[in-house]
């Protein structure tokens, strides 16, 4: 039976649900990369760096089914929290007083570095410039335990009201789309304050200073999901790009994140939003795991690399999780034909079929990509949306 003419916003939420569309939604996300990070590279998006006109141009040009992120605030600070940045020959150091004590990290600076005289707690880039990571010690975890509170205060709580409100009013009801809340990293945040080997090695040594600190994490995803719960805010994004099998096993997985996951999902539901969740690679050692975790969406599964199989993560999870994917940037959206992006978008429609997919960029499409790979991906999702 055919199905009524939907709006964006029912035409994604009812793809993540699993139940019937009109039509497989596309929701592909669009990252400008930092400047830094575009140095000989062009920029090939063709709207102007505000939000709305980004959003205008992908439902009245391209006609697609953009989401409108909306930002929860994140955490707030203890009193007598305070910071200082200096710079010692090419070290730059940050430190953060706190009544128990200072925290500090330093990076190797370069004209790579894109956050300039700052280092924040998150950031891809802390891998490679740093030279100290935030957190080495239960000390450290301890000074992190006033800088990364909970919000609860009513300024804090006042400015997140207001930021939904403006994008739901100026963006999501005039367009008819859907909103999404990021609500917890984990151990993708763990990573970048620990330093990749070095949480890898304190997850066997120390396994009491990684829990302490997803505990801590933890805490403020809930009140996060409360707050986002009460907006009325319609999908919950949870970022587990770094908490796969490239760098753990399922055990290690289960043992550091399940409980945790399965208590965010359930509180999610019972808010009245979906959660989604990242997994980028190394995802087919962990199929099992996260086919028993209450999620409803694996977002951004990455098509190009070599060891993924569609077809088997869509034997083991279709029944349980819907899946936003599609073209990797990796391999894809910089592809120079843009036909490899169009054999893509049909491998998606074919392996999985038009319930419980929604079209995506793996995990968006970047700046410098050939704009023309963007058009051609869009171009065969209109061919195939509607089985």
């Amino acid at each position: 039976m055919a199905i009524s003419e939907m709006t964006s916003r029912e035409r994604v939420l009812a793809a993540l649900r699993r139940e019937p569309v009109d039509y497989v939604p596309c929701t592909p996300g669009f990252n400008p990369l930092h400047e830094k990070m575009r140095v000989g590279r062009g920029y090939e998006f063709p709207w102007g760096p505000s939000v709305r006109e980004r959003i205008e141009y992908c439902v009245s040009v391209l006609g697609i089914d953009p989401l409108i992120d909306v930002g929860l605030g994140g955490s707030q600070s203890s009193p007598g929290v305070s910071s200082r940045v200096w710079m010692e020959d090419d070290i730059l150091h940050k430190a953060y007083s706190t009544p128990a004590g200072e925290v500090e990290a330093a990076i190797r600076y370069d004209e790579r570095w894109p956050h300039s005289f700052d280092i924040p707690f998150y950031s891809d880039f802390l891998p490679a410039h740093g030279v100290k990571s935030w957190i080495e010690s239960e000390q450290d975890l301890e000074c992190f335990r006033h800088i990364m509170q909970p919000l609860d205060a009513d300024a804090n709580l006042d400015a997140v009201r207001f930021r939904f409100n403006e994008a739901k009013t100026q963006l999501a009801d005039k367009w008819g789309l859907a909103t999404r809340a990021s609500c917890g990293a984990g151990l993708t945040g763990g990573l970048q304050v620990f330093g990749p080997s070095q949480l890898c090695i304190m997850m066997l040594d120390t396994p009491g200073l990684v829990h302490g600190y997803l505990d801590m994490e933890h805490e403020i995803n809930l009140r996060n999901l409360q707050i986002a719960a009460d907006l009325g805010v319609d999908i919950v994004h949870r970022n587990g790009f770094y908490e796969t099998c490239d760098f753990y096993s399922p055990a290690m997985l289960e043992e550091f994140l399940f409980d945790k996951l399965q208590a965010e999902a359930k509180l999610a539901h019972e808010g009245g939003m979906l959660m989604t969740y990242t997994a980028h690679t190394g995802v087919m050692p962990m199929l099992d795991y996260l086919r028993r975790l209450d999620l409803d969406c694996i977002d951004s599964i990455g098509l190009g690399f070599h060891d993924i199989d569609l077809e088997v993560i869509r034997d083991s999870l279709a029944g349980t999780k819907s899946f936003i994917t599609g073209p990797d940037n990796t391999h894809h959206t910089n592809a120079e034909d843009p036909q490899v992006v169009r054999d893509v978008v049909r491998h998606v429609f074919e392996v999985l079929g038009t319930t419980g997919v929604v079209l995506g960029a793996c995990p968006s499409v970047h700046g410098p990509n050939p704009w023309a790979n963007t058009v051609a991906m869009v171009d065969e999702w209109k061919k195939l949306r509607a089985g």
